[in-house]
């Protein structure tokens, strides 16, 4: 990577966390593409030329978050265990490497405007996700695979949230005992 190359993703990556905490404390409605300009410490032209708008910058945040939702599903080891196991594990260590990431947005993500923008995104998502986990489950020979997947993704999602947003919550042992539920 040349040294235009390395300057060009240090802004982007700064745009991106500045965008993120803005959205996540002020709303994203009320962030103006001029303040992330300014709290990131460049002009708004420079901005531009990484970013055409704040809704370029939103979609930018929710590829990043996807990209690490994907690889929670990738094999850790020849020795990583069932899928579900390892996509529990792969979650718990995503968000402890990037917990003010997720913290932010999982904020982010409640708020309507985004909500409306990123509709059809969130929702793909979300089936790609349950899929995932149906397949897991499935291999697994877990009964009534499709209700299992819902309900494993909201007990997943729910642990995510709660060692997001509460102080000595012990995501180690509930995930634990998310595996035990679904070892053979």
């Amino acid at each position: 990577m040349t040294r235009f190359q390395e300057k060009r993703e240090h802004s982007i990556n700064r745009l991106v966390e500045v965008a993120l905490r803005l959205f996540a404390s002020q709303g994203y409605e009320a962030t103006s593409i001029r303040s992330i300009a300014n709290e990131a410490g460049m002009s708004l032209g420079l901005l531009y030329n990484y970013f055409k708008s704040k809704d370029e910058l939103l979609a930018e945040i929710f590829r990043r978050g996807v990209e690490d939702i994907h690889a929670s599903f990738e094999p850790a080891s020849e020795q990583a265990g069932s899928g579900i196991a390892q996509h529990i594990q792969q979650t718990v260590k995503l968000l402890k490497e990037k917990k003010d990431f997720w913290k932010l947005l999982h904020g982010i993500r409640m708020q309507s405007e985004v909500v409306r923008q990123l509709l059809y995104e969130m929702q793909e998502e979300t089936a790609y996700i349950e899929e995932r986990i149906r397949q897991n489950l499935m291999e697994a020979g877990i009964p009534f695979p499709e209700l299992e997947a819902k309900l494993l993704f909201a007990s997943i999602d729910g642990m995510a949230s709660h060692f997001l947003f509460y102080d000595n919550y012990p995501i180690d042992d509930v995930a634990s005992l998310l595996i035990m539920k679904y070892k053979k």
